[in-house]
């Protein structure tokens, strides 16, 4: 009775010991399941690997069990909050490496929790009171030789079953799509899962530990091997085939069209196609109508920030890495091809300009990196001693860089320039909780109210503080005698997908397929232009390639992107999921969702497209890796 009731105890006491950690490090997998699209196979991984976590603590005594505890379960509580919120407002998980962006978005934070329900933030909550619960609740247990061994049997198994159930998950995804072809296969979750391209279907695929883990392989440790350097040579030659199989942009009848030019080029922040009219924006659509407009210009995204990603990919030609690593780590390659260093080599001066602290998205950093001689940000010009009354609406005008006076003598001050402006006043978000809302609608009230949706009366109203911008842009262009010297340049980093009312943005934006929402803005004026409207489809890293032929500055560098204006250039928007948008149909998961008129997609080779695509994504992530531009050593 009494070796029963011992053996009891024992099971007792182990069960808890085992159980509890078990189902503790399952529940922030269940978060993921409930408030995002993982699937089943997902919760089955996390499943197993929260056994071999659970029975590794078994094995350790109460204390170092306790420690280790709270450390693993709320880090896998945090990043399963993390990855839930970003993909509930973004639709999209993240890489680890992304989790530094954190810092940049926390400005924004109060409004990324109206995007968020309330069951959300309670499930949140609890998760971390029951972290504190699960900890105290952990009973005291004896580690024994046998105990150790059956924990090595256990977890050896699990770890031997992790392959079949990855490929019983990717089996089953093959079969869900139907889809048997190359395309297909390259954009598969086992795709995504060896190649780690896109962090969403890794985590949908093996869950919250094994997408973390891989991540931290793939990403961090691995690259840092030995052989791994050894493929750089192989990466150079795979460039080199790309380039030469693809062909390079040839001068054109637009082949320095503006030499010697000075130039504004200006990221038009949130500036979709449905905020532009002559209500709200009539400054902007007159230099778009005795200009160069670009009516099929898309934005698409690649990486995690969507601002940084077009500023990136317009100023070098090379879009935000996919693979998990940051932007910011290649700051140190020679951006020899980039628009500010081109357009240096040529004797203009170059610099950016923004109202944000240089450590936002490290801009003090990869600006220069980029080629740009300075960052100068708005809020180091007013003088907070004198300006206390008037420095926040100083800084709410894009203007500002145009009517503070140093700040104009920067821009304008010295000739030929090439100068980068991003703009903020059309950033989200937009309510009457974001100050800048709140002094765009008291300056322009006749939007409040103007549609249902009460975002885009605010939009507007922000929309029209950025048109005042290139109003005041042009009047004191005229006033000191460089308007007909200098050329604008507008684009946008992204459509309004910032806007909580998505059902809205679709209806204003008026589109007969969601992926071409991403049509953007885009225009270049000169006051000597015949108006032009272009209507090939192009996208954000065409804009380097194409400037560079306006102004006469090409050479022998190859470009990811391609001049607009090459007739040898079909024109095409490639996103970083593989799917693509050409002149003739809209491409999604290796298939035609529209086509742009009866008969396009007979017209169109699907297989050799996607092929293009495909490459097209891998070559954009090899130059940066093997800092290709160093390696054609451009002087």
């Amino acid at each position: 009775m009494q070796q029963h009731s011992a053996l009891h105890r024992f099971c007792r006491t182990a069960a808890a010991a085992f159980l509890i950690p078990w189902l503790s490090f399952l529940l922030p997998e269940l978060v993921l399941y409930l408030f995002t699209d993982v699937s089943a196979y997902a919760l089955a991984f996390s499943a197993i690997w929260a056994g071999i976590l659970a029975g590794f603590l078994f094995l350790l005594p109460q204390k170092p069990a306790r420690i280790l505890f709270v450390l693993l379960y709320y880090f896998s509580a945090v990043l399963a909050a993390v990855q839930a919120g970003y993909f509930r407002i973004f639709g999209k998980f993240m890489w680890l490496n992304d989790l530094r962006y954190l810092r940049d978005g926390a400005a924004f934070a109060d409004s990324a929790f109206d995007y968020l329900s309330a069951g959300f933030v309670v499930s949140v909550l609890l998760l971390l009171v029951w972290g504190i619960l699960a900890c105290l609740m952990r009973p005291a247990v004896k580690v024994s030789r046998f105990r150790v061994l059956i924990y090595a049997v256990c977890a050896l198994t699990a770890v031997a079953a992790l392959p079949d159930l990855l490929n019983a998950s990717c089996a089953e995804d093959n079969q869900a799509r139907g889809l048997d072809t190359d395309y297909f296969a390259a954009k598969s979750l086992r795709r995504a899962y060896d190649l780690m391209y896109d962090a969403h279907k890794v985590y949908s695929l093996c869950g919250l530990y094994h997408a973390a883990g891989r991540d931290v392989w793939v990403h961090l440790i691995e690259p840092q091997l030995p052989e791994n350097r050894s493929e750089e040579t192989q990466r150079l030659a795979k460039i080199e085939s790309y380039f030469a199989e693809r062909g390079q942009s040839k001068p054109n009848d637009m082949t320095g069209r503006f030499a010697g030019k000075n130039v504004i080029l200006v990221l038009m922040e949130s500036a979709d196609d449905w905020t532009i009219s002559e209500q709200v924006t009539p400054t902007l659509c007159r230099l778009m109508r005795e200009g160069i407009s670009f009516s099929n210009m898309y934005t698409p995204l690649y990486g995690s920030v969507r601002t940084f990603n077009s500023e990136f990919a317009a100023n070098t030609g090379i879009y935000s890495p996919t693979d998990g690593s940051l932007t910011f780590s290649y700051c140190n390659n020679h951006f020899n091809e980039s628009l500010p260093n081109t357009f240096r080599r040529a004797g203009y001066t170059a610099n950016a300009f923004h109202y944000n602290l240089p450590s936002f998205y490290s801009r003090g950093v990869m600006d220069p990196a980029m080629g740009y001689e300075n960052y100068f940000s708005y809020s180091d010009y007013p003088n907070y001693a004198d300006h206390k009354n008037s420095f926040s609406e100083e800084l709410y005008e894009d203007s500002f860089v145009v009517t503070n006076p140093e700040m104009r003598q920067e821009l304008l001050g010295k000739t030929p320039f090439f100068q980068f402006i991003i703009s903020r006043n059309a950033h989200m978000p937009y309510s009457s909780q974001d100050s800048v809302s709140r002094y765009a609608i008291q300056k322009y009230p006749q939007f409040k109210g103007i549609d249902k949706c009460d975002e885009v009366g605010y939009y507007y109203a922000k929309m029209k503080l950025l048109d005042d911008f290139f109003a005041q842009l042009i009047d004191q262009l005229k006033q000191d005698n460089l308007l007909e010297n200098t050329v604008i340049i507008g684009f946008t980093d992204h459509y309004s997908y910032t806007m909580k009312d998505q059902d809205r943005v679709r209806e204003l934006s008026d589109v007969p397929v969601d992926l071409m929402i991403e049509k953007t803005p885009f225009f270049i004026w000169s006051s000597d232009l015949t108006p032009m409207t272009v209507d090939k489809t192009i996208h954000t890293a065409d804009i380097a390639p194409t400037l560079l032929n306006l102004f006469g500055l090409t050479s022998d560098i190859p470009y990811l992107g391609r001049d607009a204006f090459d007739p040898d250039y079909a024109g095409c928007a490639i996103f970083s999921d593989g799917s693509w948008i050409d002149n003739y149909v809209v491409c999604e998961n290796g298939s035609v969702s529209y086509e742009f008129y009866e008969g396009a997609a007979a017209q169109t080779d699907l297989t050799k497209q996607n092929k293009y695509a495909q490459d097209f994504i891998e070559i954009s992530n090899l130059l940066l890796k093997s800092d290709y531009y160093a390696q054609k050593n451009t002087p």
